[in-house]
């Protein structure tokens, strides 16, 4: 007897969508999965999805917050609690700050969930900083030189979570750091850069494989004879094949045109979608008071922005929200949408088990209703969220 059984719904097998499928689940893993019949195998647990769409768990791999939770000071079991509403079975709190505020948020989450063990949705951890070049929305002191003693401390604390660094190619160190990271199973990302070419072709070199949100935080190109079109960092990403990029597909931080080039040039397998969500994601449209960033005004088609500037700061983006626009908004299949929200960012963590819908992969299982909005979410054969 299964312990799980998702019944009737049409799931995402083989990038096809398949009607009126069986998941049989064992344990943590799927058994089976198979056309219906007319009476479910028996189960502990069954739950009968008809007419709904079946796909892979989400994976959130850039967020920094979501409701009224932040990943640098609130309670991680939050966070993951409220992603889990919006289908992502696996996420990863991404923390900017100091390197003596990053080594306390380390040591609070390793605390608050031993070792993230009491949060099967927490993929791992994510450090923006302290290794960048410039800000973007961060603070001076955000930042801070590459170096050897802060890399230790910082990778001390977090006892092997941390799963991505992100590091500005041009810093001084950045390819010795590349290439410390990648030995120890880091994923390095590109990000906060005024850089050029040869700096990121010596990143690539020494591992460097993902890039963080493509054409935010990134300069345009300097002309350099008058009318003729300059070629910059972001087109060399482009045409760069051991590269896969970030995209924040909300249509604020990259318009749809970018984003359709990059398809084209990059090919659906090298991008992945991410919400690089803040405090107020998934809330109502409103004005709302953000700890150390004053009065922000959160609409659905100008994202976040600062009451007194006017000027964007953040992503209010879920990940419900991604898979969506890119069915509605970008024009993709739901097995396109799936691998930009779920296979994609399995693939560039090496997660073997995740991503996909198989006999022996993960349980991470999304069920969505037909207005694509989540109506269960299972994590590991365990349904942690219905509505």
């Amino acid at each position: 007897m299964a312990d799980l059984v998702v019944c009737h719904g049409n799931v995402l097998v083989d990038d096809v969508l398949k009607q009126d499928m069986d998941i049989l689940v064992t344990g943590r893993t799927i058994d089976r999965i198979v056309p219906s019949a007319d009476t479910p195998p028996p189960a502990a647990t069954t739950i009968d999805v008809q007419g709904c769409t079946v796909v892979p768990g989400f994976l959130d791999i850039h967020s920094h917050g979501i409701g009224r939770v932040r990943a640098d000071s609130g309670d991680i079991a939050e966070f993951a609690r409220l992603t889990l509403e919006r289908g992502v079975t696996g996420c990863m709190p991404t923390f900017f700050s100091p390197p003596q505020q990053l080594l306390a948020n380390l040591e609070r989450v390793i605390d608050q969930t031993n070792r993230l063990a009491t949060c099967p949705s927490v993929l791992g951890l994510r450090l923006e900083g302290p290794y960048l070049a410039k800000t973007g929305a961060a603070n001076p002191e955000d930042l801070c030189p590459i170096a050897d003693d802060t890399t230790r401390a910082l990778h001390d604390a977090g006892q092997g979570t941390i799963k991505i660094w992100d590091v500005s190619p041009e810093l001084p160190h950045a390819p010795d750091f590349i290439a410390w990271a990648t030995d120890h199973g880091i994923v390095t990302s590109m990000a906060h850069t005024s850089t050029g070419v040869e700096d990121v072709k010596r990143a690539i070199d020494a591992g460097l494989r993902l890039v963080t949100h493509l054409y935010d935080t990134f300069d345009l190109a300097v002309e350099v004879d008058p009318g003729v079109y300059p070629a910059g960092v972001t087109d060399y990403i482009q045409i760069e094949d051991r590269l896969t990029v970030e995209i924040i597909p909300d249509g604020v931080h990259v318009h749809p045109y970018l984003i359709e080039k990059t398809f084209r040039a990059k090919g659906l397998d090298h991008v992945v979608f991410i919400t690089d969500s803040q405090f107020g994601a998934g809330l109502p449209s409103g004005t709302y008071a953000v700890p150390n960033r004053g009065e922000v005004e959160i609409t659905p088609d100008r994202g976040a922005r600062r009451t007194d500037t006017d000027i964007l700061s953040g992503s209010t983006l879920t990940q419900d929200k991604s898979f969506r626009n890119a069915v509605e908004r970008f024009g993709k299949t739901i097995p396109e949408a799936s691998r930009l929200c779920s296979r994609n960012p399995a693939a560039t963590l090496g997660l073997t088990t995740k991503g996909y819908l198989a006999v022996g992969m993960d349980a991470d299982i999304v069920v969505l209703d037909s207005g694509l909005d989540v109506r269960h979410t299972i994590v590991a054969g365990q349904v942690q969220y219905s509505r």
